[in-house]
């Protein structure tokens, strides 16, 4: 069977009574209220990182529940699927329309070149109990994707990620501390595996029909006599220097913080200096102006000059 064939997971979830601080039997009778709980997880599996916010905030959650299954630790919500992408197409959000499968290989090496076989099977195992929860599938018949680490030495690690899968092939380096590297790969591998499920987004009827547009002109215009061919979009590459001084968990932070936005296709640590960091980014279209604001909101001005982006 195809690897989208399976049953689509994402429409059951779990309300536990611990998790929201209410008594199990309360759950049970009051399953309207359970449903809304439920709900904001739905999204989260449903639609990419970046267009949760405009999800409308007023919805009732009930409109798309199928049905409330009571369970030991509290109440089990199955939504109505073809209802909920109803509902998001409506309202022109982008959407993960089918569950995506993922056959996730996880290869670790040491700074020595020696495989880490045990850190590596651990790492399998936490994305296959998170899978559920995350809206995708590990599926050894789904598209591959593959994550190797390598330890270059004592506290850089380098991420190369490839596969058949829609997410685009990319490297990264990171630093890490002398820690568990286990805890630490964890929320990366969350990172990239979140980058993997969003890249199966649907675009919405709006975009589809820009798209249709765009491409009806580009083959109106002849050359050489032969119908022109849509052009890909354009990727820019620039460097960004952060002069400010920053502990290792808040500059992790910050680069979580900032691969988490779909406008950035790459981003790597080149230098880490005592007055700051820089970064090599490349982006995923020619503007570059949405930077200035992104970092406005966080405090920070940015100016361009010859070498780059500086950050202050």
């Amino acid at each position: 069977m195809p690897a989208m064939a399976a049953a689509d997971t994402r429409m059951q979830v779990d309300v536990l009574a611990e998790e929201h601080n209410v008594e199990v039997n309360w759950l049970h009778a009051n399953v309207r209220e359970a449903a809304a709980l439920a709900l904001p997880e739905l999204w989260s599996r449903m639609v990419p990182q970046y267009a949760i916010s405009k999800i409308p905030k007023r919805v009732k959650a009930v409109l798309f529940m199928q049905k409330a299954s009571p369970t030991k630790d509290g109440v089990r919500i199955t939504f109505h699927q073809q209802r909920v992408i109803n509902y998001l197409k409506k309202h022109e959000l982008p959407l993960i329309a089918e569950q995506p499968a993922l056959n996730v290989v996880i290869q670790l090496y040491n700074k020595h070149g020696r495989p880490m076989g045990g850190t590596a099977n651990d790492l399998l195992d936490y994305a296959a109990n998170e899978a559920a929860a995350k809206g995708y599938r590990i599926d050894a018949q789904g598209a591959s994707l593959v994550l190797l680490w390598r330890w270059l030495n004592e506290k850089q690690v380098s991420l190369s990620v490839r596969g058949n899968s829609k997410l685009s092939e990319y490297t990264e380096t990171r630093r890490l501390t002398a820690a568990d590297p286990l805890r630490q790969l964890k929320p990366w591998m969350n990172e990239v595996l979140l980058k993997a499920r969003d890249a199966y987004i649907e675009p919405t009827a709006a975009e589809a029909e820009g798209e249709d547009l765009d491409v009806a002109q580009d083959q109106l215009n002849p050359s050489n006599g032969l119908a022109m061919q849509p052009l890909t979009k354009p990727e820019v590459e620039l460097r960004l220097t952060i002069q400010k001084e920053a502990s290792i968990a808040d500059q992790v932070l910050f680069e979580q913080d900032l691969r988490r936005d779909p406008r950035i296709l790459e981003l790597s640590l080149r230098r880490v200096n005592r007055d700051g960091q820089q970064y090599y980014l490349q982006l995923n279209g020619s503007d570059d102006q949405w930077l200035k604001q992104w970092f406005a909101r966080r405090g920070m001005t940015l100016t361009a000059t010859i070498e780059g982006w500086v950050v202050q």
